[in-house]
């Protein structure tokens, strides 16, 4: 597990870090009594990630994270490694940056307004996002052919529930081996287009009367060992 740093002073050339920079004062923190010494620190971060744009190989943040640091980070072009717990970005832009990412978690984009930017991380390997309020449309994921692992899903904790216009688009992702879709309401009610995944080991969806009838042979997919069709699978009969 990587060290988890609060200050850029802390850092000793570590190229996996987990830095949590803001949301300073609590009772992890107490000596950050101010908003000016809150503030210094995140400047300090946001200033070191866009100079030493090669420090870095795995980055996770596990507090908050407003815009200015998300773009900062995106200055790390040697990031293959990107977990985000939550934060409040609109634009995920600065992401086209990131060539040579290959895992990425953007957690609670409740405000992000588009993913085209991560669509073109066409390296990835694996994905989740979360609580994307407002998107509906994920077609574009398509473009990313080296995926193996997609999540997307709503908020689980509120629970604040996403929407997907529809799964037509895996179809073309046949090298997924692990697909993860919760806390979602799917808008055309057709989960047929994960029949299509052969190569599926893990599978997990919401218990929704849409895909009760396809349980059966959701579940009998030929690679599939682990995810709630297999471990939960009664959620999936009909009441």
């Amino acid at each position: 597990m990587p060290e988890t740093i609060v200050e850029v002073s802390q850092y000793k050339g570590q190229k996996s870090l987990v830095i949590n920079c803001t949301q300073l004062g609590d009772s992890f923190t107490p000596q950050y009594k101010t908003t000016k010494q809150k503030r210094a620190v995140l400047d300090e971060w946001c200033d070191f990630l866009r100079s030493e744009q090669e420090a870095f190989h795995e980055l996770s943040f596990c507090t908050k994270m407003p815009q200015e640091l998300f773009d900062a980070v995106c200055c790390q072009r040697n990031l293959k490694s990107l977990h985000i717990k939550w934060g409040s970005y609109e634009s995920l832009d600065a992401l086209a940056n990131l060539s040579s990412l290959k895992s990425l978690f953007v957690g609670s984009g409740a405000i992000v307004k588009s993913i085209a930017p991560i669509a073109t991380l066409t390296g990835l390997e694996s994905l989740a996002v979360e609580n994307f309020q407002k998107i509906s449309d994920y077609s574009v994921f398509s473009n990313l052919q080296n995926l193996k692992s997609l999540e997307v899903s709503g908020d689980g904790l509120s629970p604040k529930f996403i929407h997907i216009d529809s799964l037509e688009f895996l179809r073309q992702m046949s090298g997924l081996t692990s697909l993860v879709i919760l806390v979602a309401r799917l808008k055309s009610k057709d989960y047929s287009p994960i029949l299509s995944l052969k190569s599926l080991t893990h599978l997990s969806l919401p218990p929704q009367h849409a895909l009760f009838g396809l349980f059966d042979e959701l579940s009998a997919l030929p690679n599939l060992k682990t995810g709630l069709l297999k471990e939960r699978a009664e959620i999936y009969k009909k009441r």
